[in-house]
C-alpha cells in the first residue's frame, strides 16, 4: 500500500450503531443458559445447547418466546370449524400447554374442502371430538379439553375466568357479541377473527379499557345479529339463502390462523408475565384487515364508543366454595347475595341477560309445562309434549325469590357448572361464582 492510499478498516454494528467486538466474548455477560441480558434480552446462540430429542427446543432460540410460559398456558378457541382448525393446529405445533375449544356443529362434507383436521370417515360426527383426536396424534402430552355445545350457555363464565388467552372464530355477529360481553363482564382481552372468499381480518379487543367488537357495529351488523350467520353483505346473504353457508377458503383461514396464533402468543407471555418482552406489545383496539383480490394489508384503529353496552365490567367475584350447579338452589343463591348487599331477600333479582323460556302451553290441548332453556338456544323445542303442535314460550330476563321453582338447583333450570351471576339489590350488584364445580370443570383434561 503506497503513502498515498488511503487505509480502510471495515467494523461490524450493531442495530444502534455501535461497533460489535472482533473478540466474540469480549462485552458479553453470559449465564450458564447463554441468556445475554437476564432479564429476556438477546441470546448469544453460539452457547446454547440444542436438544434434538425435543420437539420444542427450536423455540428456544427465539428471544420472545418463553417455553415456561407457553407450556403452562391455558388459551380458550370458540369455534372449531375451517379457521378453528387452522389456530388449534398452530397453538399445538407451538407447544400451548391446555387447549380448550367450543363448537355445536358436526363435521359435514363442505368442512373436507377446507379443514385441516378433518377427514371424510369424520362427516357425522361432532367438530370438537374429531379436532381433539387430531390435536392429540399432533402432541400427547397436549391437555385437551373440547367442548360440544353453545360458548353463551352451555360454558360458566368461570371456565373464562380462568383462561390465560381467549380467542373467538365464530361465524355468527350474535355469537361474537355474547363472547365480547363475557369478555367484558370478566375484564379480559379477546382476540377474534373471520374470513371471508379473499379477505381475512384479525382483532385485538379490549372491552375493559379500550375499542371492543360492539364499539364497531353499525345497523347492518344489528340486523345480521339476528341471522344464524353473518355473511358479508346483502346480495351474498341472498344468494346463500338457501344453503346458510358463507363462501370461504382454507386460503384466507391459513392466513388469519396464523396471525390469530401469533397474536395469542404474544397475549399469553402478558396474561403470564409481570414483565413481558418489549417486542411482544399488543395491539388492543387495532383491527387487521387483508384484502385478497387486490391485495393489501391494512390495520384499522378503532375507537372505543362512550356508552357502548359492551364494556358492562362486573368487577369483583365472590367465590362461593361450597356452591354448585346441581346442589344450590335459586333460593339459596339469592340469599347469599342479600347478605353480601345487606338487603332484603325480596328485594334481589337475578338479571339473566338473555331470554330464559320457563314455561310452554299449547292452545291447541291447553297443556301447561316447564321447560327451561334459553330462548335462542342451540336445541330449542317448542313442541307440545301431548299433541305434538308448537306450543308458546313464557320467559323471564329476571328471576327473584317469589318464583314458583325458586327451591330447584340451578342445573335443573339450565344454567351451567361453574357459572357466575350477577344479582342486583337495593342500590348495589354483586357478581356470584359457584366455585364449588371448579375441581370438576377445570381438573383433568386429555393428552
Amino acid at each position: 500500500m503506497s503513502d498515498e492510499e488511503e487505509e480502510i478498516i471495515v467494523v461490524a454494528l450493531d442495530d444502534e450503531g455501535n461497533e460489535i467486538p472482533e473478540d466474540p466474548d469480549e462485552g458479553l455477560t453470559v449465564d450458564a443458559d447463554g441468556v445475554v441480558d437476564l432479564t429476556f434480552g438477546e441470546r448469544d446462540f453460539r452457547r446454547m445447547e440444542y436438544d434434538s430429542d425435543d420437539r420444542f427446543a427450536i423455540y428456544k432460540l427465539m428471544a420472545h418466546f418463553r417455553e415456561d410460559v407457553v407450556r403452562e398456558g391455558r388459551i380458550f378457541c370458540a369455534g372449531a370449524g375451517a379457521l378453528g382448525n387452522e389456530v388449534l393446529k398452530n397453538f399445538a405445533l407451538l407447544g400451548v400447554g391446555e387447549l380448550w375449544f367450543a363448537d355445536f356443529d358436526d363435521i359435514d362434507f363442505s368442512n373436507l374442502a377446507k379443514s385441516v383436521l378433518f377427514r371424510p370417515t369424520d362427516v357425522g360426527r361432532p367438530k370438537v371430538e374429531v379436532a381433539a383426536e387430531r390435536l392429540a396424534l399432533m402432541d400427547p402430552e397436549l391437555r385437551l379439553r373440547p367442548i360440544s355445545g353453545d360458548i353463551r350457555y352451555d360454558i360458566g363464565m368461570g371456565v373464562y375466568r380462568r383462561m390465560d388467552v381467549l380467542t373467538s372464530v365464530v361465524d355468527s355477529v350474535d355469537a361474537r357479541v355474547g363472547f365480547n360481553r363475557i369478555a367484558a363482564a370478566l375484564g379480559k382481552p379477546w382476540l377474534d377473527a373471520g374470513i371471508g372468499e379473499l379477505s381475512w381480518r384479525v382483532a385485538c379487543w379490549d372491552p375493559a379499557g379500550g375499542p371492543c367488537y360492539e364499539c364497531t357495529m353499525d345497523d347492518a351488523m344489528r340486523y345480521q345479529q339476528h341471522l344464524p350467520y353473518a355473511p358479508s353483505c346483502a346480495p351474498l346473504a341472498e344468494a346463500i339463502k338457501e344453503i346458510q353457508r358463507q363462501p370461504t377458503s382454507p386460503l384466507s383461514a391459513a392466513m388469519s390462523g396464523a396471525m390469530l396464533a401469533q397474536e395469542a402468543l404474544k397475549l399469553l407471555h402478558h396474561a403470564r408475565m409481570d414483565s413481558p418482552p418489549e417486542q411482544l406489545e399488543m395491539p388492543f383496539g387495532a383491527q387487521f384487515y387483508f384484502g385478497g383480490a387486490d391485495p393489501y394489508l391494512e390495520t384499522q384503529l378503532r375507537r372505543r364508543v362512550a356508552g357502548c353496552a359492551g364494556h358492562e365490567h362486573w368487577g369483583e367475584i365472590h367465590e362461593e366454595p361450597a356452591f354448585t350447579a346441581t346442589g344450590t338452589t335459586l333460593r339459596q343463591l339469592l340469599e347469599r347475595a342479600a347478605e353480601l348487599l345487606e338487603v332484603d331477600v325480596k328485594a334481589v333479582s337475578l338479571r339473566l341477560g338473555f331470554d330464559l323460556i320457563h314455561e310452554l302451553y299449547c292452545h291447541g290441548c291447553n297443556w301447561r309445562g316447564e321447560y327451561f332453556y334459553p330462548r335462542r338456544g342451540l336445541n330449542l323445542d317448542l313442541s307440545c309434549r301431548q299433541c305434538g303442535n308448537e306450543a308458546r314460550p313464557d320467559y323471564k330476563r329476571a328471576l327473584r325469590v317469589m318464583e314458583r321453582f325458586v327451591d330447584r338447583p340451578l342445573a335443573d333450570l339450565g344454567f351451567p357448572k361453574l357459572q357466575i351471576f350477577l344479582l342486583y339489590g337495593g342500590k348495589g350488584r354483586v357478581a356470584i361464582e359457584l366455585t364449588g364445580d371448579e375441581a370438576e370443570v377445570m381438573g383433568g383434561g386429555d393428552g
